[in-house]
């Protein structure tokens, strides 16, 4: 039995799809497979499936997002590192606290508050 296509699954349930479920789908096909894309873009292998389906309950603009920091290339403003990749945005984002430098905790606070931050409590 053969592997369906996470980009025919996805051009099947959304018709028109959008830019970032199509990179999502090719990554997943690229890796193949929706468990190690989960684990790139920080996301659950379900929620993956679910927005391959276009049956995902949740925010899709927190996905969106998490898709183009980790597999897409836009660059965002760092308050302390300036202008940065997403990806490694997103990496700082998911970072605990460390005072092993002033570096670190500088930018652990800036992450805080950043609008950048996907985790942020508003």
């Amino acid at each position: 039995m053969s592997r369906t296509s996470a980009v025919r699954t996805a051009n099947k349930a959304w018709g028109d799809v959008p830019d970032w479920v199509q990179i999502l789908a090719q990554t997943c096909d690229d890796m193949e497979s929706q468990h190690q894309t989960a684990k790139k873009v920080r996301i659950s292998p379900t929620a993956v499936n679910q927005v391959l389906k276009c049956k995902y309950p949740g925010n899709l603009g927190n996905v969106e997002d998490k898709v183009r920091a980790s597999l897409m290339t836009d660059k965002v403003s760092c308050p302390v590192l300036g202008e940065i990749g997403s990806s490694q945005c997103l990496e700082n984002q998911g970072k605990q606290f460390s005072a092993a430098s002033s570096l670190k905790v500088q930018l652990w606070k800036a992450c805080q508050g950043c609008e950048q931050n996907l985790n942020r409590k508003e």
